[in-house]
């Protein structure tokens, strides 16, 4: 998205916290603790699956605690909107956001331990609830610590959904277990 358009979109939704390929993501100026991710329509793609995929897991009782909350979406003129949980500093709440590839450069042999506990918890909840990520990589995880530098959730931040057009791992798990 063009900075005019971040700029324009800053000023109807909220600062920015993140841009993308496809979608930019800012603050809920009327929650502090949701954000929209905005994609313009006609570069809707993954916006448009992440949405579905929401709902279905919703519909089905599916959730996680490495999974943003899904709140609801819309859609302007221009643009489809997904709100769900923000994923940043909540210095009220001594939880501190930092990506998982540059947390892990700083990160202590305690940390790393830690780390690894909860991608070992995020793949076996994924294989149980047959939860689908498409884009599985350190640079869609966040992680909140506190203020003394102990981790406190792993979050996968993007990419949600079989990105097929016909996405039986969604449906059965034995292709959802491939999938993961």
């Amino acid at each position: 998205m063009s900075t005019k358009t971040q700029s324009e979109l800053s000023k109807f939704f909220g600062p920015v916290v993140a841009t993308g390929a496809e979608r930019i993501c800012v603050r809920n100026l009327n929650n502090e603790f949701s954000c929209f991710k905005i994609s313009k329509k006609i570069h809707s793609k993954e916006t448009r699956r992440e949405i579905k995929y929401f709902k279905f897991l919703k519909k089905r009782g599916i959730s996680s605690s490495f999974i943003p909350s899904f709140i609801s979406d819309f859609e302007t003129k221009d643009e489809v909107i997904i709100e769900q949980e923000l994923i940043a500093d909540h210095p009220e709440q001594n939880l501190f956001a930092f990506r998982v590839e540059e947390f892990v450069a700083d990160a202590s042999d305690n940390q790393l331990t830690k780390l690894e506990k909860l991608f070992r918890e995020l793949y076996t909840e994924l294989k149980e609830k047959n939860i689908i990520i498409s884009d599985l990589h350190a640079g869609n995880m966040m992680i909140y610590c506190d203020e003394a530098g102990n981790i406190k959730r792993l979050i996968v931040v993007d990419g949600f959904g079989s990105p097929e057009a016909i996405p039986l791992a969604k449906y059965f798990r034995y292709f959802g277990r491939k999938k993961n």
